[in-house]
């Protein structure tokens, strides 16, 4: 585990995440929502897989704590208007908060609205964003070169 590491049974809904480690194998510990190191909020925990997540959750984080005992934090990426995120399309990393104006950073996006009581991407400005169809918002934002 990484400094700060926490068991995924001790995160509440609404804890902001830093999450890092391998895809399959993460490490997470709460940090200030909004900070540097958060890439990931909290919106549902349930025991068991992560089947039982909100299908739209943009990830998972799962740890057995017994032999049948598994949770499972269902999350958000931790979307700050303003600020970018680097969110890797194939998800072969985790979402990090990056500088917008870091050039040598891939998959830079910049948070430009956030809709609520809409899922549809053709609402944002920029025609580009994530919909959350079961929780019905959206995420709008634009692409950094």
């Amino acid at each position: 585990m990484f400094p700060g590491s926490t068991k995924a049974a001790d995160f509440e809904v609404g804890d902001c995440l830093r999450v890092g480690g391998a895809i399959d194998r993460p490490e997470a510990a709460e940090v200030a929502c909004g900070s540097a190191e958060s890439n990931y909020k909290v919106v549902a925990t349930v025991t068991g897989g992560a089947e039982l997540c909100p299908p739209d959750v943009d990830s998972f984080y799962s740890q057995r704590g017994g032999l049948a005992d598994q949770t499972t934090v269902c999350m958000d990426i931790d979307w700050v208007l303003g600020e970018c995120m680097s969110v890797d399309p194939d998800h072969r990393t985790h979402s990090v908060r990056v500088d917008c104006a870091d050039r040598t950073v891939p998959f830079r996006q910049r948070a430009t609205q956030i809709l609520t009581d809409v899922a549809r991407v053709d609402q944002c400005a920029s025609g580009l964003g994530y919909a959350y169809t079961q929780r019905q918002f959206t995420v709008c934002v634009e692409n950094l070169r």
